[in-house]
C-alpha cells in the first residue's frame, strides 16, 4: 500500500511540474516576470525563445517520466487485482 501512495505522489508531482514547466514560459506572466532581467545580460536570454523551448523540454520530459509511472502504477494495481482474484478463487 505504501508503495502504491508513493507511486501516485511521484506521478502528481511529475504530472503537475511537468504541465507547468510546458506551458508557463509561453504565458504573459513569463513576460511580466523577466521584466527585471531584462536590463541585464541574463534578461536577453530569458526572453529568447530558446530558453522557453528548453524549459519547455523539461516539462515534456516530466510528463514522459510521469506517464511512465503511471503505466506502472496501473500494471501494479492490474496484477494486484488478478492475484486477489485467483487467490479468492482458490
Amino acid at each position: 500500500m505504501e508503495a502504491r501512495i508513493r507511486s501516485a505522489l511521484t506521478l502528481y508531482s511529475f504530472l503537475v511540474l511537468g504541465l507547468f514547466l510546458l506551458v508557463a514560459p509561453w504565458t504573459p506572466v513569463w513576460s511580466r516576470a523577466m521584466v527585471g532581467l531584462l536590463p541585464t545580460a541574463v534578461g536577453k536570454y530569458a526572453m529568447g525563445g530558446w530558453l522557453r523551448g528548453v524549459i519547455s523540454g523539461l516539462g515534456a520530459i516530466n510528463l514522459a517520466v510521469a506517464l511512465q509511472v503511471g503505466v506502472e502504477l496501473w500494471r501494479g494495481m492490474r496484477e494486484r487485482g488478478r492475484s486477489e482474484t485467483v487467490a479468492g478463487r482458490s
